[in-house]
């Protein structure tokens, strides 16, 4: 079976597709079976292109000053709590538990603080 090539215009058009996903709240995992099924790829392929799309919504998320902090991690919040109750229906508790456990890192690190600014460990270029 011989695979078509991917253009670089459909390789522009799958990462701004991702990237607007990402942006919409879907998790990266269900995100990557989604770009696997959507854009007929291997899961390898559509794993790359959620990574490289993933990576580009977080510098722009994190080094923008126009970007509401707040309003970022409050989304971040809600998509966790969905996982986690998802998880938890789902009888999958060791992906609840680490839900559970990535929302209570982020308060650890001050994000129920009211000064909070993003990632502890992203330094911002100025």
């Amino acid at each position: 079976m011989t695979r078509k090539r991917v253009t670089a215009s459909e390789k522009k058009q799958r990462h701004e597709w991702a990237v607007r996903q990402i942006d919409a709240g879907m998790g990266l995992s269900e995100l990557t079976a989604f770009t696997a099924e959507t854009w007929g790829c291997s899961r390898r392929n559509a794993r790359d292109v959620v990574c490289a799309a993933h990576k580009d919504w977080l510098d722009a998320a994190y080094g923008s000053e126009e970007i509401d902090q707040r309003d970022l991690l409050f989304q971040q919040v809600g998509r966790l709590e969905r996982i986690a109750r998802k998880a938890e229906n789902a009888g999958q508790f060791s992906a609840a538990v680490g839900a559970i456990t990535a929302l209570n890192r982020m308060m650890a690190l001050g994000a129920d603080q009211k000064g909070f600014r993003g990632h502890s460990n992203h330094h911002h270029r100025r």
